[in-house]
């Protein structure tokens, strides 16, 4: 039942976009039971994760500009519904259901011949379905300073804005992304989250990529003793993945590889609690057997 649940938001949140014009994916993937562990070794309990994701970006004003510099109005509908399954202290560290959805705007526009300006702003819901309320959406944006350096690479540097901790805070942001293409195709893409990655095309139709590190993760406002805290979850991982290409624009793909890291942590949603963040002693799942499969379609 959690599991058509699940599916259900997703089918709301991407799927009936998809009529219209615009880029996305919907992805499911398993990360098999491993103990959950502190940095001294100790276990407490153990536990799988179930995730069920979607994008859908839809450009609503695409324009060039004299140079040929690409001006863009975008906004983004993301969805991850995790279902985590756990046993012993494990199961009172986590919570059973996460929900994150948030809608976001970005603006892009080249300020001079190399350097071009990043500004996003949005809000979303990250909680436990049946936690949903004021206090567990969450405030998010970001303005970037981006340097061509060469045709195929972009570094860029800027602030993010968030209110995780209950307080807007402004948090410095780094932003990478490198491309190669020839023989293999090669990606080093740092944002959103961080994934580097090789491809090689087999024939016209099937691909084949290895993504050697990838991260990203997932996060949950939760009452504990009457008290606003954030749950937060980490994740590094590799997979070798295969994809079949439907059309031109249309893929789907499946893969195999290994969860490397899964940590946990939660805090208080005060400034002392950001602070805390950085000392406070984490638990972490072990490594772990991963498997995904998913859809992409691009406009």
């Amino acid at each position: 039942m959690k599991r058509f649940n699940a599916i259900c938001i997703l089918c709301v949140c991407i799927c009936i976009p998809t009529l219209l014009f615009g880029q996305g994916y919907v992805s499911n993937e398993y990360i098999s039971s491993s103990f959950l562990r502190d940095e001294a070794g100790n276990r407490f309990g153990s536990g799988d994760m179930w995730r069920f994701s979607g994008r859908y970006t839809l450009p609503f004003s695409l324009k060039q500009n004299d140079r040929g510099q690409l001006l863009s109005w975008l906004a983004t509908l993301d969805c991850s519904y995790a279902l985590l399954r756990n046993n012993g202290i494990a199961a009172e560290l986590n919570p059973d259901r996460i929900l994150n959805a948030s809608l976001n705007v970005s603006h892009l526009r080249p300020i001079s011949e190399r350097w071009s300006l990043i500004i996003s702003l949005g809000c979303g819901v990250y909680t436990s379905p049946n936690q949903i309320a004021w206090h567990s959406i969450l405030a998010n944006g970001a303005v970037i300073f981006v340097y061509k350096l060469r045709d195929n690479l972009d570094i860029g540097v800027g602030a993010g804005l968030t209110n995780s901790f209950g307080v807007p805070m402004l948090l410095p942001m780094g932003y990478l992304n490198w491309r190669a293409s020839g023989k293999y195709e090669f990606c080093v893409d740092m944002s959103s989250g961080l994934k580097v990655a090789v491809t090689k095309w087999l024939n016209r139709k099937f691909k084949l990529e290895l993504t050697a590190i990838e991260m990203d993760g997932i996060s949950s406002v939760m009452r504990v003793d009457r008290k606003s805290k954030i749950y937060s979850s980490m994740m590094i991982r590799s997979t070798l993945s295969q994809s079949f290409s439907i059309t031109p624009k249309a893929n789907i793909y499946w893969g195999i590889g290994g969860n490397w890291l899964r940590s946990i942590k939660i805090s208080d949603r005060d400034f002392r609690g950001f602070l805390d963040s950085f000392r406070e002693d984490e638990h972490d799942f072990g490594v772990s057997f991963r498997v995904t499969t998913g859809f992409n379609w691009n406009f």
